[in-house]
């Protein structure tokens, strides 16, 4: 399951074009996009072990990845593992940015981006999806 925020324009948007790129539905068990702000986030964080990981504030800085048995990706790391479900090229990206290096130069990168996506919009009900 991916979980984003959903009041972002910028990150919809990059869900959306995931949900629909070639792969993403003939991925391995298939998965899910749920914006943080109508998920149950205090069931998952109890999914996930209780620790308090699955918070807002956490929902709205990070793109989050939740794997069927319980692990947790955040920000680049939950993109790798996204792309790496699809097929062809993608999932070579995805192999590509799980990579420590790749991941941290990424984040440099994506940081200020992330910061400044926050000034761009205003915090309300994010949009439904369709795939």
């Amino acid at each position: 399951m991916l979980i984003f925020d959903g009041d972002c324009p910028w990150c919809s948007k990059w869900v959306r074009w995931a949900m629909r790129s070639p792969g993403a539905s003939r991925s391995a068990g298939g998965w899910e996009a749920m914006a943080f702000q109508i998920a149950d986030l205090p069931a998952l964080d109890k999914w996930l072990g209780g620790w308090g990981v699955m918070t807002p504030a956490r929902c709205r800085h990070h793109l989050l990845w939740v794997t069927p048995r319980g692990r947790l990706y955040s920000g680049v790391e939950a993109c790798a593992r996204l792309l790496m479900r699809s097929h062809g090229p993608w999932a070579y990206l995805g192999g590509l940015l799980a990579l420590a290096p790749v991941r941290a130069l990424v984040g440099l990168v994506a940081l200020p981006v992330a910061q400044y996506r926050h000034r761009t919009y205003r915090h309300s009900l994010p949009a439904p999806l369709d795939r």
